[in-house]
């Protein structure tokens, strides 16, 4: 059965407004801006791609929401929830400025491979949409999942990574007070000793909140013996269903359905739950419907309820019961709980740096747990025995495959040849919202031959073939196991897959051939072993890239020589015009620039956006690339389609060096982009001082406005760039001159919170009283963005703290609506602010305060007399 797709792009998007709300409601009431939470958004603004780490309970998620909120507010970003990979390109749009969230990236406890492997096909393409300005990514991780060697795969979630426990950003102590007066009330004076204990600090507030009949010294102190002894408790009592209750949840790995206690179960999931039953001292026929009823009774302390399914109250104290119920119940959790659980949470053997929460199998119970292994695997799961925690260590994986070698020899090769069943969960972005009944082909799935290679696993890698593996089978995107071998460059696997008649000209769905993939990663030996072997290395991939334009652009030179004396076309261009060098030149590749001149390549071709190699090497600061070309005889004067020009380029990424050899050659300074903005007002923007008095001393206009209104002091102003301002200043720029909105240099800085800046522009004589196109003033914007200094300032200037904007909205009514500003309220009420002053919905600032749940504001409000019985329009 097809549904429509716009259908259910629609509940899909209904969902997320409806998260979004629920977010905003709490974000208003209970939760306290951070340090972390301020560097996370900072670094959200500037950069396209943002990762959060930290350990369980510290607060990732909640700052990852709480700064999708202000994006949302400040920014004006669309924010997306992302359910799985694909969502982020199918949910792209390039003319909107949309934020994708991805909270619990690769996993909850440990590094989910089947989420590497959703993400990697799709990376390249991210990249691309990154790369465009208009999207954001938002991620949350735990630690222990980033610092994962795999995770290195993901290189974009690497770019810019804020760990919240960092010395610079964690909680301070200021910070941890409010959080705990936030949610312990006055409670909050008995925990002053216990602030620093666990990193955990703002779950463990928010779970003494919904259970503040705990004894708080004690829960705090060692919050898991509470939860211990409250298990003892269930079996000491005899109140075995609660015990059986919870054992189910660790059983099902966090995700018991409500209708596997109500509805008819498979004979699967009954034996289990009968298993389960024994084990908890329950006699095996207990109704479903009375462990409902013990799992409706925990809610709130143990349990929570969502979209019908039964879950622990939060990640870090599931991973405190699975290790419990590991110590008591342990052979009815080998036997019976979910393979993820298996997979990720139990080890053989002690490690020094495995995670406090893993359980050790006690040793007679090793060769039942391989078994459990081996059943998962007959039944399809053989992404979850690969990816077993226990196969990082080569003595397990040696005792599995003498394991396997006592199997009988046909199970054995009926076992070799097993197609993973997570088949359907793990399709490409690209096969969008089709639900249908018919199961694909088992051809294009995942075998343990694919695994192993993924893996590197030689020994098991020769065990899979020499039981009849077809060495040519794909994954569902084409990757062939020989791909695999070359792309994570297992040179010995490759070598054995070549000698028994692998393809090496096949691509995967991208056309990318495996030396493609070899040149990409850098893998000299591999792809020398293809090249002796006849692999193609003129063939491009869907979008015409050839093998030698990957190499180029990671860089990896002998691979690039190997090929040109192959014969490889070196002016060779892809789909978007983009040529070998000009990769060469945008990654700063200098040896290889320079191999490529001296072959001949065309140093002045244009890609289908216009622009050069020259240009991408201004852009990226490659000075010596620049030297190169320029006496190649580059042209550095023509604009790209947008109008911009390589000098313009330079002045943008602050290459002053750049620019200077760019003047000195006689670039064309004064020429503009298509919206009228000058190379001096790039530099000004993005803070090049340098590079400004260069253009200075050259006469450059900084008077002129482009289309938008906007001059180069006001860019100065708005980001802050003080010195700029100052030098633009007293070379006489305009600083009373409006943009099109009505906003001038000092409302940028007011609104941005750049306080030295706005009394270096209110010592010129700058206009504090002028209003933009919505009548909002100076002091109303930094009232608004809270900035206490500057308000100060601007009051004690004489500034009209009372003026409405257009929708009669007073800067007091601005600050109630927008947080807890309580010094700028306090503030403004001592000064004789109007604090009965209603907007045009008939809003007063108090109705505002109490919308948000902002104690402190409505305390001083109605101290001073608002009127609390006053109703809006």
């Amino acid at each position: 059965m097809l549904m429509n797709p716009h259908y259910i792009i629609q509940i899909f998007l209904s969902r997320i407004n409806d998260s979004l709300k629920d977010w905003k409601d709490n974000d208003d009431t209970m939760f306290i801006n951070t340090r972390a939470a301020q560097h996370v958004l900072e670094c959200i603004k500037e950069n396209s791609c943002v990762t959060i780490t930290a350990s369980s309970g510290v607060g990732k998620t909640a700052t990852l929401r709480h700064v999708a909120l202000r994006m949302t507010k400040e920014e004006g970003y669309d924010v997306i929830i992302v359910t799985e990979p694909g969502d982020i390109l199918r949910f792209y749009n390039p003319n909107k400025k949309t934020l994708f969230l991805v909270d619990d990236l690769c996993g909850n406890f440990s590094l989910d491979q089947s989420d590497i492997k959703s993400w990697e096909p799709i990376m390249e393409d991210i990249k691309q949409s990154l790369n465009k300005k208009q999207m954001k990514i938002l991620a949350a991780c735990r630690f222990q999942v980033y610092q994962d060697e795999k995770f290195d795969a993901l290189s974009v979630f690497k770019s810019c990574v804020c760990n919240i426990l960092s010395k610079n950003i964690c909680l301070s102590k200021t910070e941890k007070v409010s959080i705990a007066k936030l949610y312990l009330n006055t409670k909050a004076s008995e925990i002053d000793d216990f602030y620093d204990i666990y990193d955990c600090f703002p779950l463990l507030c928010k779970l003494y909140h919904d259970n503040p009949e705990l004894i708080i010294t004690d829960f705090f102190q060692n919050p898991f013996s509470i939860y211990e002894a409250e298990i003892d408790t269930f079996l000491k009592k005899g109140h075995y269903a609660k015990y059986c209750a919870l054992a189910l949840c660790v059983m099902f790995n966090n995700k018991l359905k409500e209708e596997m206690l109500t509805e008819q179960v498979n004979e699967e999931t009954r034996i289990i739950i009968e298993n389960t039953c024994e084990a908890c001292r329950l006699d095996r026929g207990t109704s479903r419907l009375v462990l409902q009823d013990e799992l409706d009774s925990l809610t709130h302390t143990f349990i929570k309820k969502e979209h019908n399914v039964y879950k622990i109250l939060h990640d870090k104290i599931f991973d405190f019961l699975v290790k419990i119920y590991g110590q008591k119940i342990i052979y009815c959790l080998i036997r019976n709980a979910d393979s993820d659980l298996i997979k990720e949470r139990f080890l053989l053997e002690r490690k020094d740096d495995m995670d406090q929460f893993i359980t050790i199998i006690p040793t007679k119970y090793h060769q039942m747990y391989t078994q459990r292994m081996i059943d998962d695997w007959s039944k399809g799961k053989v992404q979850d025995v690969f990816s077993n925690i226990n196969m990082k260590l080569s003595q397990f994986r040696q005792q599995f495959q003498n394991y396997l070698n006592t199997l009988d020899i046909s199970y054995q090769r009926q076992l070799a040849n097993i197609c993973d069943e997570g088949k359907q969960s793990k399709k490409p972005y690209f096969w969008k919202f089709e639900v249908d009944d018919d199961d694909d082909d088992d051809d294009t799935y995942d075998t343990s031959l694919l695994h192993c290679c993924y893996l590197g696993n030689i020994s098991m890698v020769k065990w899979c073939c020499d039981h009849g593996v077809n060495i040519n089978r794909c994954t569902y995107n084409e990757k062939t196991p020989i791909n695999i071998s070359c792309e994570h460059g297992h040179t010995e696997i490759v070598k054995m897959l070549l000698d028994r008649g692998a393809d090496c000209n096949k691509g995967d769905w991208r056309r990318q051939s495996p030396v493609m993939k070899a040149c990409k990663h850098g893998h000299t030996e591999i792809v020398k072993m293809l090249l002796d072997k006849g692999a193609d290395c003129h063939k491009g991939d869907w979008r015409r890239q050839s093998p030698v334009m990957k190499a180029c652009e990671h860089g990896h030179t002998e691979i690039v020589k190997m090929l040109l004396d192959r014969g490889t076309d070196c002016n060779k261009w892809d789909n978007d015009g983009q040529s070998p060098v000009m990769k060469a030149c945008e990654h700063g590749h200098t040896e290889i620039v320079k191999m490529l001149l001296d072959r001949g390549t065309d140093c002045n071709k244009w890609d289908n956006d216009g622009q050069s190699p020259v240009m991408k090497a201004y852009e990226h600061g490659h000075t010596e690339i620049v030297k190169m070309l320029l006496e190649k005889g580059a042209e550095f004067n023509r604009c790209d389609n947008f109008g911009h020009s390589p000098l313009m380029k330079a002045c943008e990424q602050g290459h002053s060096e750049i620019v200077k050899m760019l003047l000195d050659r006689g670039a064309d300074y004064p020429k503009c982009t298509d919206f009228s903005q000058s190379p001096v007002m790039k530099a000004c923007e993005h803070g090049h001082t340098e590079i400004v008095k260069m253009f200075l001393d050259k006469g450059a206009e900084f008077n002129r406005c482009d289309n938008f209104g906007h001059l180069p002091l006001m860019k100065a102003c708005e980001h802050g760039h003080s010195e700029i301002v100052k030098m633009l200043l007293d070379k006489g720029a305009d600083y009373n001159e409006c943009d099109l909105r009505g906003q001038s240099p000092l409302m940028r800085a007011c609104k941005h919170g750049h306080a030295e800046i706005v009394n270096m522009l209110l010592d010129k004589g700058a206009d504090f009283i002028e209003c933009d196109n919505k009548n909002e003033s100076p002091v109303m914007k930094a009232c608004e963005h809270g900035h206490n200094e500057i308000v100060n300032v601007l009051i004690d200037r004489g500034a009209d703290y009372n003026k409405c904007e257009r929708s009669r909205q007073s800067a007091l009514m601005k600050v109630c609506d927008y947080g807890r500003r309580t010094k700028i309220v306090e503030k403004l009420l001592d000064r004789g602010a109007d604090y009965k002053i209603c907007d045009i919905f008939g809003h007063s600032p108090l109705m505002k305060a109490c919308e948000h749940g902002l104690s402190e504001i409505v305390k001083m409000l109605l101290d001073k007399g608002a009127d609390y019985n006053e109703c809006d329009n």
